[in-house]
């Protein structure tokens, strides 16, 4: 009677704390951040980052969208089509932090200059308003316009916008990569961390304020073509548009998604309840998760990206998971009438279900955790972010549930069981008694069969991929991919050889016949798209001059250029001081021959039977990073899953005191994780960023189920019959994963509509985990147990 009377002053008592938490994190909530730019993907201070760091600092890589114009009625060289160029790029071009917008009309139509000293800057369309035909022949096979403000087929044209970077931005930019160009030689010392670790964080508040800015100037760029609609299509590409449509995307997604998620489970727990409350508390519980885990990611400054993106949605799942448990268990005690007050009911279902719920927290904690131990960057914080939503859904289960159910709610009344659920138990229970053998070959076969499909798995990352194929977004990048010369930068840089050298030349016509032959071996891999090098300049000056430029007027031309006009041509691909060549490409990602691991070790090859040296080039860029990622998938894979069932099985043994029950345990989820990856194989689902995920997941949800239906079978074991006890145990914690199970399988089943392609694999894997582990742990689980477990 003491402890009754004690109840609910303490049930208030956390109900007050709760509430300073809410008020606390909740305010805090409103700086939690979605951040879908390309660094987030990247592991910071990786080796090839750096240096891809220093390629884009050395030759000052610009940042730029591309708006692509396919004319609906015109000839894209008609008058009409090119004034509507002119006059979009004039508008966009008040946009502030916009450098410049080229397109055809503003930029020099080199063959018509009659020598190459001549004043290029009056060559363009807008100064000589060149006619169609003159156009079409002097864009055709351009070597510097065709594939970036045309396209190959003469059918469409381009703007490029280039923007400015923040002065103070390039500067912190620059000094941050000073130091870290060091890290390829050496370790830090202490006080260069310190410096790094200063600079980093003055970029990052910088780049916060800046990656608003883009977004806002996409939306500026967007309504700034809506009046030319009927003029014809408009198509826009590159990263910036790609962060900005992720973040859209995931956006809507958990506005439009979570409210059917919610709403479907709360008809379900009302059609599995009955009641009110069993539908407000566990409802009002996840709520309360979510917001108390948004204001911890926020203070610790993890933002949510496209590989975590579902973080809220697994919260929810595991909230609701350790809840019905609760509830389940509390309507058993209801039933026996043991009972007569709400404080003592409430008391005895936690304190008989808080092993269980702790073990399965653990357990399920230490499975996410083990991505921490990844060598993929954003695998890592999500693994850092499910450990802070475990903690939080444990906390809120335990503590809040009860609170609530004590101090608001008086004892509630019986809910009868559905009987086509106990039907189902009891005929489970039955199939473990009398077909245990039929049982273990069954799930063999079938795990064998599904599992081997594990052997089909790929790795493969394809940013168009995330988008269904019916979207405007995969319709805009495919178009842009397709037609006008890819997505994804590589870059290869050349050190000149002291070989190709000579004092008084910029560069000799050795240097300048290595590079060529270096792009026209890119050239001939089909899914390398747009190529721009020194090369380039030098064709274009053949084509004017009528004969090739001799290395001395080379040298001259170079010297004699305005400096604007030279850095637009010659130092985004040629550093004099370093004697370096940059040739950029852009890698086609929709090209169905891409094959990327492939591509990058043909080009090493093709580089080595040229008697390129390994230590004279460089391979760089997004394409580079993204494919290092892709080749540590594989291994990351292999080590999580090696370290999590290591790590289960260490925990399992503590939490059971039996090697025997802890290795038993581990079937059902051995089953779900072979089951869920081979299903990936078997359906060409590739290995990426996201599904990499799902077996840690597929295992976090198992192994919560698992451990309730053993902790209950050991229980039932000490008061019922070896034939009793599987129906006894089906008949009580049985319930709790069907119900588990149903919701979780149509909640998340939802999100098998989205447009984003990741959220919707993961929701039909997550049910396919779901409905694998329910079958597993009310079949091949208790036929083991009543096997190896007197």
């Amino acid at each position: 009677m003491n402890t009754g009377a004690k109840l609910p002053r303490l049930s208030w008592l956390v109900l007050t704390v709760f509430a300073g938490l809410l008020i606390v994190l909740g305010w805090q909530a409103q700086y939690f951040e979605i951040d879908a730019s390309a660094d987030t993907l990247l592991v910071e201070n990786n080796r090839q980052h750096i240096q891809t760091q220093i390629v884009d600092e050395k030759f000052g890589t610009q940042e730029f969208i591309l708006i692509a114009f396919k004319p609906s009625r015109q000839d894209i060289f008609a008058q009409d089509t090119l004034q509507t160029l002119a006059s979009i790029g004039e508008e966009i071009q008040q946009i502030s932090r916009v450098k410049q917008v080229r397109s055809i009309v503003n930029v020099p139509i080199f063959t018509q200059a009659d020598n190459m000293t001549a004043d290029v800057n009056s060559l363009s369309w807008q100064q000589q308003q060149y006619s169609a035909d003159v156009l079409s022949k002097s864009l055709t096979n351009h070597p510097l316009y065709e594939g970036l403000l045309i396209n190959q087929s003469q059918t469409a044209l381009s703007l490029q916008v280039v923007f400015n970077t923040p002065e103070k931005l390039a500067q912190l930019y620059s000094q941050s990569v000073e130091l870290k160009s060091n890290l390829l030689h050496r370790q830090l010392t202490e006080q260069e961390r310190a410096e790094l670790a200063q600079l980093q964080q003055q970029i990052s508040g910088i780049n916060k304020q800046l990656d608003k800015k883009r977004i806002e100037e996409i939306e500026q760029i967007r309504q700034t073509l809506q009046p030319y609609a009927e003029k014809g299509e408009f198509y826009l590409g590159g990263n910036n548009l790609l962060a900005y449509e992720l973040i859209k995307i995931i956006q809507s997604d958990l506005v439009i998604f979570g409210s059917a998620i919610l709403l479907v489970v709360v008809v379900l727990l009302w059609y599995l309840f009955r009641q009110f409350s069993w539908v407000f508390l566990p409802v009002f519980c996840c709520a309360v998760s979510v917001l108390l885990t948004l204001g911890l990611l926020a203070t610790f400054g993890l933002k949510v990206t496209v590989i975590s993106a579902n973080v809220i949605a697994l919260q929810i799942i595991l909230t609701l998971a350790m809840i019905i448990h609760l509830i389940v268990h509390y309507q058993e005690l209801v039933a026996t009438s043991e009972y007569k007050s709400q404080s003592h009911i409430v008391y005895q279902t936690i304190k008989d279900k808080i092993k269980p719920c702790f073990f399965a927290g653990v357990t399920t904690t230490i499975g996410f955790g083990t991505l921490i131990l990844s060598t993929v960057q954003p695998v890592i914080s999500f693994g850092w972010m499910m450990v802070l939503a475990m903690s939080v859904s444990f906390v809120v289960s335990l503590l809040l549930f009860p609170a609530l159910l004590i101090a608001l709610f008086s004892l509630k009344t019986h809910v009868e069981k559905h009987r086509y659920i106990e039907k189902s138990m009891r005929g489970f229970a039955n199939i473990t008694n009398q077909s245990a053998t039929a049982v273990v070959i069954i799930t063999i076969v079938a795990t064998t069969g599904l599992g081997i499909g594990c052997l089909q798995l790929t790795a493969e990352n394809s940013f168009l991929n995330y988008f269904a194929q019916s979207t405007d977004v995969r319709r805009e990048l495919t178009y842009i991919d397709q037609e006008f010369g890819g997505s994804t930068s590589l870059d290869i840089v050349y050190k000149i050889p002291q070989s190709e050298q000579t004092r008084d030349l910029v560069i000799t016509a050795d240097a300048v016949a290595s590079v060529s032959k270096i792009q026209d071996m890119l050239e001939r891999h089909a899914a390398v798209g747009n190529i721009t090098s020194l090369v380039d300049f030098t064709r274009i000056a053949q084509v004017v001059n009528q004969k090739p430029l001799t290395e001395y007027e080379l040298t001259a031309l170079y010297k004699s250029l305005d400096k604007d006009l030279r850095q637009d041509l010659f130092a985004s691909y040629f550093s004099a001081v370093d004697d370096e060549v940059r040739v950029s490409t852009r890698i086609q990602d929709s090209h169905p021959e891409l094959n990327r691991a492939q591509l990058l070790v043909d080009i090493k090859q093709q580089l080595a039977n040229m008697g390129i040296e390994q230590q004279n080039y460089q391979l760089t860029g997004l394409f580079v990073l993204y494919q290092d990622i892709l080749d540590k998938l594989v291994d990351s894979q292999i080590t999580t899953l090696v370290v999590v069932y290591i790590a289960m099985a260490i925990v399992l043994l503590f939490i059971f005191s039996s090697l025997k029950i802890a290795l038993i345990a581990l079937v059902p989820n051995i089953i779900t994780t072979a089951v869920v990856m081979g299903l990936m194989g078997w359906l060409r689902i590739p290995l990426d960023l996201m599904t990499m995920t799902i077996a840690t997941v597929a295992m976090g949800i198992s192994m919560d189920d698992t451990i309730h239906y053993v902790h209950r079978y050991l229980k039932e074991l000490t008061s019922n019959s070896q034939h009793e006890v599987v129906s006894a145990t089906n008949l009580s914690v049985g319930y709790a994963l069907i119900y588990t199970s149903v919701i979780i399988i149509f909640g998340f089943g939802m999100l098998v509509f989205s447009n984003f392609v990741p959220s919707m694999l993961f929701g039909l894997l997550t049910g396919v985990a779901m409905l694998v582990a329910l079958v597993t742990d009310i079949s091949i689980l208790p036929v083991m147990l009543k096997k190896f477990c007197k």
